[in-house]
């Protein structure tokens, strides 16, 4: 693992956290959709280091997108600027990054997570791109603002607190009697990647699942994130995804 210096450390709301570090050897590598193990505690408690997506890459820097929901991250949430966290990665397949679009991503919560650093690439390149973003509520929407200025954005919350009342995958479903993307791109809570996968399935339309799993050597060895395939088999998040594509995966097992 390579010692890496924490920027900063910004809340962005209750349980929600922006942590920026200085790691000049995983910025020069990573790639949209790829992740890093993170570890800020001597010895071996927690025994694993946690696993984030690599929100953001500016120079040296990467910085993740987490919500504190355990031990792991209750310690991460308290470093401070000039404190010390061991980085392993990038780890995990790239997201696919098409020459044309659009390309539409979907997001749930903190699933949006991984897309920030991939919006910023489609726009690089000139790929049209949508973002649906949905959440519980107001307070679970994280960076809109910035991720207004990468993409058309559409925003749905369960209480209607912002955006339009209703779940993201109901926005999918409206849009695509409309319009057709050349490829769909999901990220969020398991339940909501299933029916993006059964839309998007049913419309005939190329989709990759990004998966969170429990990834404890973050290398295949150890089978701690093996998910189900769909024609039999297992499948290892940590280097067959975390993107996935949708005929790959069972969508039954995911909920």
């Amino acid at each position: 693992m390579i010692p890496a210096k924490v920027i900063r450390q910004k809340r962005l709301g209750e349980e929600y956290f922006l942590l920026e570090l200085e790691a000049p050897e995983v910025a020069e590598k990573a790639l949209p959709g790829q992740f890093v193990r993170l570890s800020a505690w001597p010895g071996n408690d927690p025994l694993l280091p946690r696993p984030f997506s690599v929100h953001e890459v500016e120079g040296a820097r990467i910085s993740v997108l987490y919500q504190v929901r355990g031990r792991g991250t209750r310690i991460l949430s308290a470093l401070r600027r000039g404190d010390e966290v061991k980085v392993d990665g990038p780890l995990g397949r790239p997201f696919p990054v098409p020459d044309a679009g659009p390309v539409w991503v979907i997001a749930g919560g903190i699933g949006v997570a991984p897309f920030l650093f991939y919006l910023e690439t489609l726009k690089a390149r000139g790929v049209p791109r949508r973002l649906f973003y949905g959440a519980r509520s107001r307070g679970d929407l994280l960076r809109i603002s910035r991720l207004a200025r990468l993409s058309p954005l559409i925003v749905t919350t369960e209480d209607g607190s912002a955006g339009r009342r209703g779940l993201v995958t109901e926005a999918l479903s409206e849009a695509l009697t409309r319009e057709r993307p050349a490829m769909i791109l999901a990220c969020g809570p398991p339940a909501m990647l299933s029916a993006v996968g059964r839309i998007a399935g049913e419309a005939g339309i190329p989709t990759w699942l990004s998966l969170e799993a429990v990834m404890a050597c973050g290398r295949g060895l150890c089978l701690g994130c093996a998910v189900p395939r769909r024609d039999g088999g297992y499948l290892k998040v940590c280097v067959e995804g975390p993107a996935v594509g949708l005929r790959e995966v069972d969508l039954d097992a995911l909920t």
